[in-house]
């Protein structure tokens, strides 16, 4: 349970320095922004939205893992519902299944896309690559990891 315990309090470090690192870009995006380019309300909004968002669930995970730490009952349930055999089938599954549905949409999307706006279909097509980069480099890791 220690080196559970250990890489609990990585977790908690390298959480409470991405909220930091983002509570410290956010605001001086917010300060500067004046600055930058003239964007639309519900761009802010987001922007808002998506920074109070992060913010709740890191602190949130950092009351639950704090918790955790000073109850070795707790600790035993996290680590138990972290290791979960089942749990760890669901998400394999549902992974492999949202990694194909994401592939294809964003393939008839780009196509239909490049009917209408080029610039929508690059973009589009761009994310295509990124994802297709990002599922063919875990492949080739998981192949030589397990």
């Amino acid at each position: 349970m220690n080196a559970y315990k250990a890489k609990m309090v990585t977790r908690m470090n390298l959480v409470s320095f991405a909220a930091a690192i983002a509570a410290l870009v956010f605001l001086a995006l917010t300060i500067f922004r004046d600055q930058l380019p003239v964007l639309p309300s519900f761009i802010k909004g987001f922007h808002i939205g998506a920074f109070i968002g992060f913010e709740v669930i890191a602190v949130s995970y950092l009351g639950k893992c704090m918790k955790a730490r000073r109850d070795d009952t707790e600790m035993k349930k996290m680590y138990i519902e972290e290791n979960d055999e089942r749990t760890g089938l669901i998400l394999r599954n549902a992974s492999t299944l949202g990694m194909s549905v994401i592939l294809m949409g964003l393939g008839v999307a780009a196509i239909v896309s490049g009917f209408f706006s080029a610039t929508i279909f690059f973009t589009l097509m761009a994310c295509l690559l990124f994802v297709l980069v990002v599922f063919f480099g875990l492949w080739a890791y998981y192949a030589k990891k397990l």
